[in-house]
């Protein structure tokens, strides 16, 4: 005999699956950790770190690096203002020795060639302090201006095999005051050409 068929169940899709007592619980779960969640403390995120140094040895180093900035500026501008006047002073000799090979009258290029003193006075006054050079005269400001080529490293001694190493105490730059007050019948004219040739040279050199 066949064993009497049994019709499958069919589950109702309104009969839940689970037990009363689980589908509770599992309902329940979602609030019971929304509740837990509520009852902790927040994220606490780390302070911003500080602008100020915080020991001692950071201050130190800040305020030392700050002065070493501002002595470079100050470098920096004192290299650009003493470039300045080289790049004026070479201008003004420039003229100056256009001048002298002109067609103008004599006197007019001695009046020319006797502004040669003023302009390296000049010169030396916007690089070295004014008590330093002010009251030179005669040998000393021959000397002050031959040392201060020497004081450039790189400075050639000899502006050629005929040229003495202190041109101004030696050389042709001796007579670099005599155009301040000789007359001109006595003033050193064959000169000139190697005396615009050695304050070229010492406009472009001297420290």
């Amino acid at each position: 005999m066949c064993p009497a068929s049994t019709a499958p169940t069919m589950i109702d899709s309104a009969t839940p699956l689970l037990p009363p007592a689980q589908a509770s619980i599992q309902a329940s779960t979602p609030a019971s950790a929304q509740a837990v969640l509520e009852q902790l403390h927040p994220l606490l995120l780390p302070p911003p770190p500080a602008w100020t140094p915080q020991t001692p040895a950071w201050g130190v180093l800040t305020v030392l690096g700050l002065m070493a900035l501002l002595w470079a500026a100050w470098r920096s501008g004192q290299r650009w203002r003493a470039a300045r006047f080289r790049r004026l002073a070479l201008a003004e000799l420039e003229r100056l020795r256009a001048e002298l090979h002109s067609s103008q009258p004599a006197a007019t290029r001695v009046a020319a060639a006797r502004q040669l003193p003023a302009l390296v006075r000049r010169l030396a006054l916007a690089h070295a302090a004014r008590q330093e050079v002010a009251s030179l005269q005669g040998p000393a400001w021959c000397i002050w201006l031959d040392q201060s080529l020497e004081r450039n490293p790189d400075h050639k001694p000899a502006l050629s095999a005929s040229a003495p190493p202190q041109a101004f105490t030696q050389g042709v730059g001796q007579h670099l005051g005599a155009w301040a007050y000789l007359p001109p019948a006595q003033l050193p004219r064959d000169t000139l050409p190697a005396l615009f040739d050695l304050l070229e040279h010492w406009i472009r050199q001297h420290r």
